[in-house]
């Protein structure tokens, strides 16, 4: 099995327009080392992409955090756990 490759902010915006100049997708997987089905999550949602992009956002971050409720979720669980253990 592959080992997990997260592609940041700039490399995916990147992947885009190099596709929106009908670079086939299994170049793209070549040369970012990730599958055809990687490559298409990223080109589906493209628009919000290149508008983080376009706003400034850290382009290096690789994911988006989950929403507010979720993270404090987490770290309550993870609390809980360092309790327990």
């Amino acid at each position: 099995m592959a080992a997990r490759r997260d592609l940041t902010l700039a490399e995916k915006v990147e992947l885009i327009r190099k596709n929106e100049q009908n670079v086939p997708y299994r170049k793209l997987t070549g040369e970012y080392k990730i599958s055809i089905g990687s490559v298409s999550n990223i080109v589906k949602p493209k628009v919000e992409y290149i508008e983080n992009y376009e706003q400034n956002e850290n382009s290096n971050k690789k994911r988006n955090l989950r929403d507010e409720f979720s993270q404090q979720l987490d770290q309550k669980v993870y609390e809980w756990f360092v309790q327990q253990r």
